[in-house]
């Protein structure tokens, strides 16, 4: 007979655990809660103003009946988040690792400012010692991508660029941190770029500081 309650006691166990769900209870548990947050790969974003927004949010409340939702809510606000991933460590821990989005360049038009994601997408210009060291585009930032891939592609050192300048008729000016300026045409400038990739170790670099390729199939050097 005992032999048989234990067996009982052990099915109703199964029976509990496999069709318990934390999310349906209406009183929230009283262990697990969370006692400390931690906050991983950030780049550019406030550290410490993130864990304080978490930490008004999260502490005290149960960890295992976590609502994911309502906090990607809130990190959603935010433009500069791509996503947001939870790692629960028990008995007492909330890691959030946030993953930014990719910026390439600050877009200067209209007197407005904004950060560009790789993906195209605008964010609005908040200050930043870390994002602002990103190359500027003045003007227009139409067909910017197709420059900016071009340049990947080259292997170009994007970190060397200063500044983007987009004309009305179509072309862009690449202005490098040492002041040397490369001209693009409006047509065919991934061939311009390769070139001065492959010249640039060839020639007398330091001499010139304008590159200039606006006529089809020349180089002018100043």
């Amino acid at each position: 007979m005992k032999k048989f309650s234990v067996i009982l006691s052990s099915l109703l166990l199964i029976i509990f655990l496999s069709t318990f769900n934390p999310n349906n209870l209406q009183i929230e548990p009283q262990f697990f809660k969370i006692k400390e947050i931690e906050i991983k790969n950030l780049k550019y974003l406030n550290k410490k103003e993130i864990k304080h927004i978490m930490y008004d949010q999260l502490i005290g409340t149960n960890l295992i009946v976590l609502n994911k939702k309502k906090i990607n809510k809130i990190f959603s606000k935010n433009k500069l988040i791509d996503f947001v991933e939870f790692k629960k460590i028990y008995p007492s821990t909330l890691q959030i690792v946030i993953h930014e989005k990719e910026t390439i360049a600050i877009i200067n038009y209209k007197k407005k400012k904004f950060y560009l994601t790789k993906n195209g997408e605008e964010i609005k210009y908040f200050q930043n010692s870390d994002l602002e060291r990103l190359p500027n585009i003045f003007g227009e930032q139409k067909n910017f991508l197709e420059v900016y891939y071009s340049l990947k592609e080259l292997n170009f050192p994007t970190k060397q660029i200063k500044s983007f300048y987009h004309f009305e008729i179509g072309r862009w000016d690449i202005l490098l941190n040492n002041n040397k300026i490369i001209k693009l045409p409006i047509k065919n400038f991934n061939n311009s770029l390769k070139n001065f990739m492959e010249l640039k170790d060839k020639i007398n670099y330091e001499k010139y500081l304008i590159f200039d390729y606006r006529i089809n199939d020349q180089l002018i050097l100043n």
